[in-house]
């Protein structure tokens, strides 16, 4: 029996499978022991995990109808509720052993109490604020593991390798399966002990909204970017402004590239608290600020009070220009994600480097963590032209895609790899300048799709890279793994779970994919960012922009260039950057038939 997998995003027709539960004892001892198993100040983990919510049967009809659904309970006391049509996001804390508030930011919005829970059922009382009352019963819900699991056994790159991804485990009444699942109830924690121990790129979301912005370059910002950093010998962290994005509130700010930052809301940023102060749900922060002199970090008293904006859309475009120097027209683009949405517009980038006839062409992926690998396709055929329908990108799957897509090789073409192109996804024709030779500028944050296409390119013409190692993935998957429920394309609506797995290496035209450890400068243009020296992004006074310029010029006297006094090193790696490190398709890909 085949089953098949529509285009991009993957296809799964799920059962629904839930536990046998057993009855309730009714005497005095049962509920003494049942009480005990649900104190959940003491057995927390009790809670974690999604469960599907029935009316009790036996609650007062005069209560206020919630409505509710599903309410998930996650490992880091985040906490998800469907309830009245409605899809809420908040922490949850614990008061006692059978009560939690709901909170969204400091204020309680609801409570579930009464809480008792056996086994895979629970059974509580749900209250929100000046909306609802209502006793629920429910059961732990495992639809999503079953979908997470078959996702993986098809399309993880490290599929072979991993135990209980074998294609002898059946997930659905299978005793191998239960035990697989049984420690895991909340489903990020399956899927993380179904990953592979090299896999370091692999996530899953609860809500594929947010999975969908992030491809497309919309985010909740307040515009300001930047790189965190570890300092002295302790756990402190300091923050160095990279860039602003324009229109964004830091637009309006006193606050600029270079800037450093040591603390938010008054605490000194460290290890422990830099994600909840930066990375949380709140819209509103403010960074205090301070200077380093003579190898002294020091609060100056200045505070910069920043506010995000919602669905923010990021142009990826920061900085383009044509730079005259000695006589020679240097084309300059600073491009710092693939995002989806923005090709048309870096071909009109390109449209002006054409116009006016540049020489050479500077490109600054210093900041650029990765996106669609259509995208960096199109930035090749932009660059280069002379090699279209030339393979671009090999994608290696696991064998058992492998074995599906060698056997067809013709109808899977777009699964094996991507050949350069004259034309956008739209048919608008690709402004080409048929370059032999590209400068490329890199740090420890050029990563994904900006990886892949130095190394893409590297076959065909020669790619001088200016800057840092890159940070080194060589792997890469589809945009995001749905849970179909028919052939249609129809979503789950009973969750908003997707999955974004590691699912092939990327290889050039060569074969080349071993590059986990970065793409490496040759030695005399290896240059780090200096904190106290970054300069301006497009000017000469941009250290690294002065070292491609002199090398184009073949005069290096006529840039100051110097080794940096404070190289941006020891750098974190925050949860925004780790998020767009994809090499994401969004190419419409034919069926897959596996037996």
């Amino acid at each position: 029996m085949k089953a098949y997998y529509y285009p991009t995003l993957l296809s799964l027709v799920l059962l629904f499978w839930t536990a046998c539960s057993k009855d309730k004892e009714t005497n005095d001892t049962k509920i003494t022991d049942s009480y005990l198993l649900s104190n959940i100040s003491e057995s927390p983990d009790l809670l974690l995990g999604s469960w599907n919510l029935l009316d009790d049967e036996d609650s007062n009809k005069s209560i206020t109808s919630c409505q509710a659904t599903n309410l998930h309970f996650l490992e880091n006391n985040i906490f998800y509720l469907n309830y009245l049509d409605k899809r809420i996001k908040g922490k949850y804390e614990i008061i006692d052993s059978i009560s939690v508030n709901l909170l969204n930011g400091s204020n309680i919005i609801g409570t579930a109490t009464q809480i008792e829970i056996v086994e895979d059922e629970i059974s509580l009382t749900l209250e929100i604020v000046d909306e609802c009352t209502e006793n629920f019963t429910g059961l732990r819900y495992f639809r999503i593991h079953q979908f997470i699991w078959e996702a993986l056994n098809d399309y993880y790159l490290w599929q072979g390798e991993v135990p209980a991804l074998n294609d002898s485990i059946k997930p659905v009444g299978s005793s191998r399966y239960n035990e697989l699942i049984e420690p895991y109830p909340e489903p990020e924690a399956f899927f993380n002990s179904l990953k592979h121990q090299e896999d370091k790129y692999s996530l899953i979301r609860s809500d594929y909204v947010d999975l969908e912005n992030s491809i497309r370059g919309i985010d909740a910002t307040n515009g300001v970017k930047f790189v965190l950093s570890r300092y002295g010998t302790g756990q402190g962290i300091l923050g160095v402004v990279t860039y602003i994005l324009p229109e964004s509130d830091a637009a309006t700010k006193d606050i600029q590239r270079g800037d450093v930052f040591t603390g938010v809301d008054g605490q000194s940023l460290n290890l422990s608290n830099y994600q909840e102060l930066l990375y949380n749900e709140n819209l509103d922060y403010t960074l205090n600020m301070a200077d380093l002199n003579n190898n002294v970090l020091s609060p100056n008293g200045k505070n910069v009070a920043l506010t995000k904006t919602e669905s923010f859309q990021i142009n990826p475009i920061q900085v383009s220009k044509i730079i005259e120097s000695g006589g020679i027209k240097v084309g300059y683009l600073i491009y710092n994600q693939f995002a989806q949405g923005f090709d048309n517009d870096l071909n009109e980038v390109f449209a002006n480097f054409k116009a006016n006839q540049v020489n050479e062409v500077i490109i600054d992926l210093r900041y650029n963590g990765g996106g669609l690998t259509r995208s960096a396709l199109n930035l090749a055929g932009m660059i280069t032209g002379q090699f279209n329908d030339q393979t671009f990108v090999k994608y290696l799957w696991n064998k058992k895609l492998m074995d599906v897509f060698n056997a067809k090789p013709i109808e899977y073409a777009s699964w094996l790899g991507e050949n350069f192109t004259n034309q956008l996804a739209d048919g608008t024709a690709i402004n080409s300048l048929n370059l032999n030779k590209v400068y490329v500028i890199t740090s420890g944050r050029s990563a994904s799709s900006s990886e892949l296409l130095i190394n893409g390119l590297a076959p065909y013409i020669n790619v001088i890279q200016v800057g840092e190692n890159t940070y080194g993935k060589n792997v890469g998957g589809l945009a995001a793994l749905y849970d179909y429920i028919d052939n249609n394309g129809t979503k789950n609506p009973d969750h908003t779970y997707a999955i974004y797995c590691m699912s092939f290496f990327s290889a050039n035209s060569e074969d080349f994919y071993e590059y986990s450890d970065g793409l490496v400068p040759q030695e005399e243009l290896r240059l780090a960012e200096d904190m106290t020296n970054l300069g301006i992004l497009g000017e000469s006074s941009d250290p690294l922009l002065a070292l491609a310029l002199s090398h184009i010029n073949a005069d290096a006297s006529r840039f100051k260039i110097k080794e940096p006094d404070f190289p941006l090193e020891k750098t974190i790696e925050d949860p925004h950057f780790l998020r767009d490190l994809m090499i994401t398709s969004d190419i419409n890909l034919p069926l897959i038939q596996l037996e």
